[in-house]
């Protein structure tokens, strides 16, 4: 009986023994699991962008997302070499554009009230709204009207697309009509590209427009002259490369 005793007394200490490396295995397989999961999550969200990188590149018609590969990158502010040079060819078709917009002007005796330059997305004309506009108004003047009409020939001699922006200064509006500087700047955006549209030398499909308010002044609001400078309406003839990630022209 003793012995007995004393063998149980020994199996019990040994199933003691087993239950405690049990509950331990346990617990590194669960460390494991958990340290598995985790990298999973992260490989997961890699493939996830990989995924959706070459989702953009194919939609966009790029080879590269990001990075410096053929082509915009919507990443960052680097350009590929290929698609975004434009052509000798299209470096002389948008100098001559420039200059009969220029030509344009100059003949309708608005020189001062409006400016041709170019920029890195292509060739712009800025129109003094005051000119183009009453106060609080998107109703094109007469004066306004026979200006885009002297713009419309030129405008007609490349395919370019055409980008019609709108701004404000930052005095507040609120009436029915316009209940914010936003619908006012997109008002008369869209009134310019109404005007154009009509342009028998313009294609309608080539314009879109934008209304930017008073947030992008390039003049101080705090003065009247700053304010006049800030109110105006931009059409900008995109380059061909520009155009193709504005605008989203597709085949």
């Amino acid at each position: 009986m003793m012995t007995e005793e004393h063998e149980e007394g020994e199996g019990g200490e040994g199933g003691g023994l087993m239950r405690w490396l049990i509950t331990y295995a346990d617990l590194i397989t669960l460390l494991l699991a958990f340290f598995i999961v985790l990298y999973a999550m992260n490989r997961t969200e890699q493939v996830k962008f990989s995924l959706v990188a070459h989702a953009l590149a194919r939609q966009f018609d790029s080879k590269s997302i990001v990075g410096s590969g053929i082509g915009p990158s919507i990443i960052t502010n680097n350009s590929g070499t290929q698609a975004q040079k434009a052509t000798p060819q299209q470096l002389q078709s948008m100098n001559h554009l420039q200059n009969k917009l220029q030509q344009a002007i100059n003949q309708s005796g608005l020189s001062r009230q409006v400016s041709v330059t170019s920029n890195q997305r292509g060739v712009e004309v800025s129109l003094d709204a005051t000119t183009l506009f009453a106060p609080g108004s998107a109703v094109l003047s007469h004066r306004a009207l026979m200006l885009l009409r002297d713009l419309g020939g030129p405008l007609g001699m490349v395919p370019n697309d055409i980008e019609v922006v709108g701004y404000t200064d930052s005095t507040p509006i609120h009436t029915a009509q316009y209940p914010s500087n936003w619908q006012l700047s997109a008002m008369r955006a869209a009134n310019v590209v109404y005007v154009l549209s009509h342009d028998p030398e313009i294609n309608p499909g080539r314009l879109s427009l934008l209304g930017f308010g008073q947030y992008h002044p390039v003049a101080s609001n705090a003065t009247a002259a700053g304010r006049a400078r800030n109110r105006r309406v931009n059409i900008l003839v995109l380059n061909q490369a520009v155009a193709q990630v504005a605008i989203g022209n597709g085949p």
